[in-house]
Formats: structure tokens, sequence, C-alpha cells
């Protein structure tokens, strides 16, 4: 086992930061021996998930993490158990609550939500003597002070106040790298994240950009040689790992309880709206075939501790119902029996031979999935009633991850690249939606195809 883990990284999910994909960083730690290895993405956990999955293929483990911002001060957050997992969420949901676009966390939030979280400083020149007391009485046993060597001038005299802040603090050191990407060829793409997030070309990024390639995922040799004088820090890196055991293996979907008007619990209640249902479809007198269906599908419903979920989507047609709002269930749906006699869908599953198991399955693994359309005039008015019934901090729009299409990255890199706004549309009108242009359609269009600058562009927007 390679005595290191690199505990800050951040994926490309780090929007204009990072340079690599999630899945990339897995397989480089794996490659280079790592046991475990953190992703970190700034105020949120948008890469972890495609890291996790990733990961499930290899002997390796994902620590789950954020990079958060506290009144102006950056801190990373690592996760040891469920109930940390839990409180990172409530602290990136609380930093994202405020203005579009900005995060925003109080020490308020952390002195309440920090159980269960490793947090790691750095940056002494953030930090003021009373902060960083405040943050070791909360995360007493907890913090790390994270020893940075990036190669720059600034490194030996931040790590000097590192070391004597964290003796005096009583708290240990840890070696770290920020890993922006996985490997050193992406450097490049790096810089021009870089300078489309501030709005500066390559030629004026200077001071933006970082000063070297040595913010890649480093290799074993490279970090023994690097923290060669402080092997103590380095194997700290694998302590901080075993304290991180949470896993996204141990989620589960728990879904809203719903009750009952009198008081019977979820299984009992949609047994009950089941059979209810039943008769209105049947005019008075199930057949024994659908019984026998609703009964096998409630089994399996009440075995996967979905009943919550099905009632809540009862809970929204007959809103919709009652308001006269149009709403129809499709998909897979339509093949249960319990969802036709909810009112939830429109086709009898048993009378047109539809097979349960499209729909849920316990083999499966996954939860079910009942899409609802609804007229989309009165849309609105169902989601407001989403909030009200369940109130706004537990219910939530599905978030949309902000990702480039091949035009606007060419666009965007070119700009950067300083290469002229009419060559740049006449490459974006070649540009599909999804595709690059081929090297015929290059060649067809009498575009600079062999311009150094030309092929860098092509070779940047294909890593984005």
């Amino acid at each position: 086992m390679v005595p290191f883990v690199p505990l800050w990284c951040k994926s490309n999910y780090s929007f204009l930061e990072g340079a690599s994909h999630p899945e990339e960083l897995v397989e480089q730690a794996r490659a280079y021996g790592y046991p475990a290895i953190a992703m970190t993405d700034r105020n949120g956990l948008y890469g972890v998930v495609r890291a996790h999955v990733a990961a499930q293929e290899l002997p390796l483990r994902v620590i789950v993490g954020s990079q958060v911002r506290i009144e102006d001060r950056d801190l990373v957050l690592l996760v040891q158990t469920l109930d940390g997992y839990q409180n990172l969420c409530r602290l990136l949901s609380l930093g994202h609550s405020g203005h579009h676009g900005s995060f925003h966390l109080a020490w308020s939030d952390l002195d309440r939500l920090a159980d269960g979280l490793i947090a790691l400083w750095w940056n002494p020149a953030l930090w003021s003597q009373a902060s960083l007391d405040r943050l070791a009485r909360r995360f007493d046993g907890r913090l790390y002070a994270m020893v940075t060597r990036h190669f720059l001038d600034t490194d030996p005299e931040q790590e000097f106040v590192v070391r004597s802040t964290a003796n005096r603090l009583g708290v240990p050191t840890v070696a770290a790298v920020e890993v922006l990407y996985h490997d050193v060829s992406r450097r490049p793409l790096q810089d021009v994240l870089t300078c489309i997030r501030h709005g500066v070309s390559l030629f004026d990024a200077s001071a933006h950009t970082k000063a070297n390639d040595r913010y890649a995922l480093p290799s074993p040799q490279t970090i023994r040689t690097v923290f060669e004088d402080d092997p103590g820090s380095l194997a700290r890196t694998l302590e901080v790992a075993h304290r991180c055991r949470f896993s996204l293996s141990q989620l589960d979907y728990r879904y809203p309880v719903e009750m009952g008007p009198d008081g019977r619990n979820a299984k009992s209640w949609l047994h009950s709206l089941t059979i209810k249902g039943a008769k209105g479809r049947y005019q008075g007198s199930i057949p024994s075939d659908v019984l026998q269906q609703i009964d096998r599908e409630l089994r399996l419903i009440t075995e996967l501790q979905y009943e919550g979920y099905f009632l809540t989507m009862y809970e929204i047609v007959e809103f919709c119902r009652t308001e006269g709002i149009m709403c129809q269930g499709r998909g897979s749906a339509a093949n249960s029996a319990v969802c036709y006699c909810l009112g939830i869908t429109a086709v009898d599953p048993i009378r047109s031979n539809l097979l349960f198991e499209r729909f849920l399955s316990k083999e499966r693994q996954e939860p079910p999935d009942i899409d609802l359309d609804i007229s989309h005039e009165r849309r609105e008015e169902v989601i407001q009633h989403v909030y009200e019934r369940f109130g706004r901090k537990r219910a939530a729009m599905v978030a949309s991850v902000i990702r480039y299409r091949p035009r606007s990255a060419v666009r965007d890199v070119g700009k950067v690249l300083g290469i002229p706004v009419l060559t740049l549309e006449r490459l974006a009108k070649l540009t599909g939606h999804h595709d690059l242009p081929d090297d015929e359609a290059l060649q067809r269009s009498g575009l600079p195809t062999e311009a150094h600058a030309t092929k860098l562009l092509l070779r940047l927007v294909q890593e984005i």
C-alpha cells in the first residue's frame, strides 16, 4: 500500500476550476496504487456520485467531502459517518440558500452541524487566531492542518506559519496537494478554464492562473520525494482516510411517511386506498386475478419500503383532480396494478398483459419511477402545493448540472486563445450540438486547420 491518500481533489464538477472528470481521478488514483481518494468539489458533492460508481469496479474507496467557504475562509470537510454526511448536506444547502449563484456559511451553521466531519485548514493568512481557536474547539480531535507543497515561492513561509499554529493549537499536520487534474497534460485546459472564469485571455492571465503544473494528482514517487523530510504528515493521510468510513453505499431511499386520516400506518393506508380504488375501477367487484396481482405488488412495495413514495404520488394526483388540473401517469408505471387502482395511471395492466417487473423489481435494486404529465399552464400550482405540503426545507426541484456543449466550448476557449471572432463563428457553425467537426468538414471549410491555435482549440474542447 502506498502511504498516501489524496485528501483535496476537485473534479470538473467544480465548474471552470477542475480539469478532469471524476472517473479520471479515480482511475489514476487506482493506477498509482492509492487505497482511497477524497472527492472535495467546491461548495457541493457534484462529482462524488460518478466517482463512487467508477470506484465500485475497483478496489478503491472514495472519501466524500467538499471545499466550503466559512465567512470568506475556505475549509475542506471530509465525511466520517452517516450523520456527518447528513450534516454536510445540510451545510451545503444552507450555503446555497442565499442569493442565486453565491455560497455563504456562518460560524453558527458550522457550530451546529460539525459532528461526523473532519476539517482540514490551510492558508493561515486568512485565519485569525480567534477563528482558529474556535475551529479547534468545534472539531476537537477532528481538525488537521494541511501542509501543501506546490513549489511556490510562498510555500516555505506559509508552511512555517501553518506548523507553528498547529503546534499552538495541538492539532496534527497532514500532507496535501490541491489536485485540479489527474495528469499534467491537463494543465493547459485548467489554465483555459481559469481564464474563462475570470473573463480574461490567456495572454492576460498571469495574475489568475496557477504558477506551475504541480496541481496534478501526484505519483507515489513524486509525493514521497516532496515530503521526504516529513513522513509523519504523509502517513497521517492514511489515518484520516481510515477515520472516514462513510460510503454512498450506506444510503437508501427514505420517502416521506404518510399516515392515514385515522392514524393508520403507511402500509395499512396504501392497502386501503388501493382496494378502494380497485372497487371503483371494476364496478364494485374486484376480479380474483386483480386481487392476486394487487397483493403481490403491495407485498413487494412494503418489503422495499416504498409505501411513502406511492402515497406521495397519489396525493399529488388527487390534488390535481380536486383542482381540475390535467394530470396523467405514464411510462413503466402503467405496468402497475397499484398505480392503476390509485388513479395514477389509466391503463389496466392486467387486461393489457403488462409486466409489473418492468416497473418494479427486487433484483434490479432501484426505486420505481412514476412519471406524471401535468398541464404546463398550471404546473407551478402543483409545485407550490408540494412545497406547502412537505415544507420548503424538505422539497426541492431536481438540480441541473451546468456543462458545455461543443459550440459554446469552441467560442469560449477560442476567445481565451485569442482566435479571431469570425474564425470562431465559422468553426462554431461546423460544430454540432454534441460533436466536433471531422477533418473532412474542416478541410472543406477552408479554415486554417493546421494552425497551432486551431489544433489546440479542438483538443481542449475535446477534453472538456
